[in-house]
């Protein structure tokens, strides 16, 4: 079965509790980017990643804004379910941009990264140039919807459409709301693909915006292309 969830930060507690027990050998939990258990390599993560090897059940991950790009990938890179993954583990996948997979007989689209909020501190671009996919990414996750007649079932995203994002991406402290490239491609996506389902993971709350949109946080949620999705 598949299920799916949003940012992680590097929370083991996401993936010891009561829900996560529900999930078993085959099932696959998607993670809305963020996933944060490979940054640095210190003794901490290594024990926790060494927690989530010995799950049954396999983890596959998008991008979220705050990641150590260049340790995912230099993870060995191959195929899996018909798309470009990277391989951490045995049973933790890093899903590639703009990528199209039949899982479970199923198929999935995923276009990881988003506008990080730190950038505005960093006196160097270096770091945040790889947060938002580059023109080359957008151009590969157009091609490969298109040779898939704009259909895809499921939809696995870090940030939302530009149109979702104006509405929801409010907060507290009235933050900017930091449009950008990848909003507007996940705009083009909403209006021209036929979807059945789609997760985001950056706003950080838990809501079902339509019937086929949902923003995930911390909720995990079983997924459904038929019917109404089950938030365990």
């Amino acid at each position: 079965m598949l299920f799916v969830t949003g940012d992680t930060h590097g929370d083991i507690e996401r993936f010891t509790g009561r829900e996560t027990k529900r999930l078993s050998v085959g099932d696959i939990l998607f993670v809305c980017g963020d996933f944060g258990f490979i940054w640095d390599g210190n003794d901490a993560e290594k024990k926790n990643l060494k927690k989530l090897k010995k799950l049954k059940y396999t983890i596959a991950f998008v991008e979220g804004s705050h990641e150590n790009f260049g340790r995912i990938n230099s993870f060995p890179e191959e195929e899996w379910c018909g798309g470009k993954i990277h391989r951490i583990a045995p049973n933790i996948i890093h899903l590639a941009r703009g990528q199209y997979y039949t899982v479970q007989g199923k198929t999935i689209f995923t276009m990881g990264g988003g506008a990080s909020d730190d950038a505005a501190l960093s006196d160097t671009d270096d770091w945040w140039s790889s947060d938002l996919p580059n023109k080359a990414e957008l151009i590969a996750g157009a091609a490969n919807l298109e040779l898939h007649e704009s259909a895809v079932d499921i939809v696995i995203t870090h940030e939302p459409s530009l149109k979702v994002k104006e509405l929801l991406a409010v907060n507290s402290d009235n933050k900017i709301i930091r449009l950008n490239a990848l909003n507007a491609f996940l705009e083009e996506l909403a209006e021209n693909v036929e979807y059945k389902k789609w997760y985001f993971g950056s706003l950080h709350i838990d809501k079902r915006i339509t019937a086929k949109k949902r923003a995930i946080f911390s909720d995990i949620v079983e997924i459904h292309t038929d019917k109404d999705d089950i938030v365990l």
